[in-house]
């Protein structure tokens, strides 16, 4: 099995959908809640709607999620754990219970492009820590590539884009000011990264 991190901010959770690549009905979330603590949350989708079109924003607008929930049934249950580790191991036995019954083989995480993530929303930090913007990860296949949206609490605005093979660039305006900056980092050697100092990686 292959796994794909979606990094994603969802219901008051933020860290990584657990995607992997075989069909099923129920996903797994790993990340923390509003105050730091790990929490695993489990998500089924309706199963006699499996192939459907599911409405998620209208008008350019996020459906509000009582809505949501009447066009496509989920359930969702969160389980909040005491440290990561054992948040991880919870993940890890999920996944075997959903797909039981099959050769056991290591699991195949691909982890580079997150850690090279996490590395430049570093970079871009540094660039914007006197606005502390937030950002928003929808959990989209390749969102990097489209641009998480940065807000700033003073309606400031920007966004953090990746375009291939490993350049990042980030976008900012807080008129009169604005930050425009571009940096690499290598999504083949992520420790290379870990060594650089940020004006190195920015441009």
């Amino acid at each position: 099995m292959e796994l794909d991190l979606l990094p994603i901010v969802e219901d008051g959770l933020f860290g990584y959908e657990l995607v992997p690549d075989r069909r099923t009905h129920t996903y797994l979330t790993i990340g923390c809640d509003a105050r730091g603590e790990p929490v695993v949350r489990k998500t089924l989708y309706d199963v006699g709607t499996a192939n459907a079109l599911r409405l998620a924003a209208a008008n350019g607008q996020i459906l509000p999620r009582n809505e949501r929930a009447a066009r496509c049934p989920v359930q969702q249950r969160d389980t909040r754990f005491l440290d990561w580790s054992a948040a991880a191991e919870a993940v890890w036995g999920q996944l075997a219970l959903l797909f039981g019954g099959r050769p056991r083989q290591p699991i195949m995480l691909r982890e580079n492009v997150h850690r090279c993530l996490d590395q430049a929303l570093s970079i871009a930090y540094s660039h914007l820590a006197c606005w502390n913007p937030s950002i928003r990860f929808c959990g989209l296949p390749n969102e990097a590539q489209q641009g998480y949206t940065l807000r700033g609490a003073g309606g400031e605005r920007g966004e953090l884009l990746f375009q291939r093979p490993d350049i990042w660039l980030l976008r900012w305006k807080s008129p009169p000011l604005a930050v425009y900056e571009s940096w690499s980092v290598s999504v083949d050697d992520p420790d290379a990264a870990g060594d650089l100092s940020r004006d190195d990686l920015a441009s």
